[in-house]
């Protein structure tokens, strides 16, 4: 079961929302694994303790079997790296304990959880320390982010979007290397794919009108997106769909 969270005000710049997911016994068994979506989160579990998720370019396994219960926080594109203080192209495919990342933020985020003795202390103990960066002057890069939410069009290209953000395309390049974790034209393609997973949650069993969606999300064709569908999930759309819902 997964749920999410609107994150407090105070936070909401630089969170898209808080998460909970429980694992039963089997949950190790058939899924689609963890799916990119080009954000970097934080997690928690008793059993494992804090972990970073670097951005996806690929399907992953889930690093815990069940049964377990894990918290986190997501942030928005472009966030999580600066907010940590490493390079987003470090983290990509990978998670990470947050112990390892030797920073001040990392630090203090984990001195936050360290105590924490179950997951609404974790939540209560991991939003607090956020606060406390954002107090201290950490920031995500605005830029990014207006360049991140521009390229969530279905009609946007990268060229265009370096214009409207006043960057050349190979500066746009090297800044989302650093700050997401890859460059503008993977992170669109990611972003692309999570809006087809969102229309397959809105209207289930579109099997059959896959061009047409296709098409309204911005891919060339039906093709086309069978091949993002595979390369991004390691399933087709037809499996994806039964996997994903399920």
């Amino acid at each position: 079961m997964y749920r999410e969270y609107l994150a407090p005000a105070t936070i909401a710049g630089i969170v898209e929302c808080f998460w909970r997911r429980e694992g039963g016994p089997s949950a190790d068994g058939e899924s689609t694994g963890i799916l990119p979506d080009g954000r970097v989160d934080i997690v928690w579990t008793t059993a494992a303790g804090p972990l970073v998720a670097g951005p996806q370019t690929r399907p992953l396994k889930r690093p815990l079997q069940g049964p377990y219960v894990a918290i986190g926080v997501r942030f928005h594109p472009g966030v999580g790296p600066a907010l940590l203080g490493v390079p987003g192209h470090e983290l990509v495919d990978a998670h990470v304990p947050l112990a390892a990342i030797d920073t001040p933020a990392a630090r203090l985020l984990s001195a936050e959880l360290a105590s924490a003795e179950d997951p609404s202390d974790a939540f209560r103990r991991l939003g607090g320390g956020l606060a406390k960066l954002i107090d201290a002057g950490v920031a995500d890069d605005p830029l990014v982010g207006h360049a991140a939410r521009l390229l969530d069009r279905p009609e946007a290209t990268v060229g265009e979007v370096a214009t409207e953000v006043a960057l050349s395309e190979r500066q746009l390049q090297r800044r989302f290397r650093e700050r997401v974790g890859y460059g503008p034209k993977t992170l669109q393609r990611v972003l692309r794919f999570q809006r087809f997973l969102d229309e397959l949650e809105r209207d289930p069993g579109q099997s059959e009108g896959l061009a047409r969606i296709a098409a309204s999300l911005g891919y060339a064709d039906q093709a086309h997106l069978t091949r993002e569908s595979r390369e991004l999930s390691g399933l087709s759309p037809v499996e994806l769909e039964r996997l994903w819902l399920t």
